[in-house]
């Protein structure tokens, strides 16, 4: 696709993207929303961009890629954002001997073209919320190791923003951290964490448009664990890191969250009235009860106020789902419909219910969409992927690569995910479209 074409689509979509969320209060409308177990038919891995129709709950689900034996295509990771901020573009990540991140038509699913980028892990790219023309990355090039960089999908180029040397050290590689997450909404505030030395981690928050850094030693002198960075909410006034509230200082705890473990799959993003939230999947009951939660804070989705404190179960077994399945992943990045979480769930060592025709319990091998404010919430079951995941044993590539890692758009109406039915030999991207997107 040539740079006019481009052009075109990120302009001519804006509007579009607009009206697709304005549009869409309720996206679970006409979808399945029992509780009650199903039948995962058996069903032969779909044709290359095809529609297909998904026999269990009756989502429009199409294949985007066609992966080689081997070969992965997949969305970086479900806590990061798939499609740029007006849903023209989408990312995959391209696995193998051949990694790469790769651009497509966000409408069509067509391939624009393959990045010459080298970011500091392949999550950590980070699509503008507010210019569909650009993301950001951390540059893990030899020739601009470290820096901090703009790209401009129109121009195919990257230009440098900052320099982080003078903190992390001219061999430091800042980083989101072993749990990657988005920036501010407004794209102005970031979080990294760098090693200086042996012995000497710091992070630090980045706002571009003042080039103001703030940061802070990070380790257990400190009281943290040095694998993770903080990660700016929303708003971009408050951070969060390790279940715990920090103010823009990187120093004061403003609060801490009623979380048993804060390194469980999570997201961060907006409730539905606004307020920074942590959207976690939950396997042990929070210390406090989560605020007399009947399974104390137990459940498949599980919604931590930032601000408030708040604690608030939404997938649990008092609503009629099974314990939280395995393999459980959240995205929380339908920013222009807040409140709206994707989620995937595997279900490890349930792999029978692939062909045993017996009915498999609720959320087993499923993507899924929930609307988390507590007076409307409702719960839609969309599709099942069929993925082995981290069992899986053919092709050669990194059997994680097989989870499906369920990616929201901004919209809400899209999600992108990977699978590797049933253990195929490769992974492949497939979107879910909702009746309530309109192209």
């Amino acid at each position: 696709m040539q740079h006019f074409s481009i052009a075109l689509l990120l302009t001519t979509s804006l509007l579009a993207g607009a009206a697709q969320a304005a549009d869409s209060d309720n996206l679970c409308e006409g979808m399945f929303t029992g509780t009650e177990r199903v039948v995962i038919p058996a069903v032969a891995k779909p044709p290359f961009m095809r529609y297909y129709k998904d026999p269990a709950f009756g989502s429009k689900v199409i294949r985007i890629t066609d992966a080689r034996e081997g070969g992965v295509f997949k969305p970086t990771y479900s806590s990061m954002q798939a499609w740029n901020a007006d849903e023209s573009i989408l990312m995959l990540y391209r696995g193998g001997e051949d990694s790469a991140h790769v651009l497509y038509d966000g409408k069509t699913y067509e391939q624009i073209r393959v990045l010459d980028i080298v970011p500091s892990d392949l999550e950590e790219v980070f699509w503008s919320h507010t210019d569909p023309d650009t993301f950001y990355y951390v540059s893990k090039y030899s020739g601009d190791y470290g820096h901090f960089k703009r790209y401009s999908v129109k121009d195919n180029k990257s230009y440098k923003i900052k320099d982080f040397s003078n903190i992390c050290g001219k061999r430091g590689l800042p980083t989101g951290g072993n749990d990657a997450q988005m920036q501010s909404l407004d794209d102005d505030l970031f979080g990294f964490r760098c090693r200086k030395s042996d012995d000497e981690f710091y992070m630090f928050s980045y706002r571009l448009s003042t080039d103001e850094v703030i940061q802070a030693p990070l380790g257990k002198k400190q009281g943290w664990e040095p694998w993770s960075a903080p990660i700016p909410g929303p708003s971009g006034e408050r951070f969060w890191l390790q279940g715990k509230v920090l103010e823009p200082d990187l120093k004061t705890v403003a609060l801490k969250q009623d979380m048993y473990r804060y390194h469980e799959h999570a997201n961060i993003g907006l409730t539905h009235d606004g307020q920074d939230a942590v959207f976690q999947a939950v396997f042990d009951p929070s210390p406090n009860g989560c605020d007399d939660d009947i399974w104390q804070g137990v459940g498949h989705l599980v919604v931590h106020n930032m601000e408030t404190g708040s604690c608030h179960s939404v997938i649990n077994e008092a609503k009629g789902y099974p314990y939280t399945t395995s393999g459980t992943h959240v995205s929380a990045q339908a920013f222009k419909n807040p409140g709206w979480i994707a989620m995937s769930s595997i279900g490890y060592d349930s792999f029978e219910y692939f062909s045993n025709k017996r009915k498999a319990p609720a959320l087993l091998s499923e993507i899924y969409l929930a609307n988390t404010d507590p007076d409307n919430e409702v719960v839609c079951r969309l599709a099942h992927h069929r993925s082995f995941g981290k069992q899986a044993k053919r092709g050669g590539y990194k059997a994680y690569f097989g989870e499906p890692h369920a990616t929201i758009s901004p919209s809400g109406t899209r999600i992108v995910f990977g699978s590797d039915w049933y253990d195929s030999g490769s992974v492949n991207a497939y979107v879910i479209e909702l009746p309530a997107y309109k192209k």
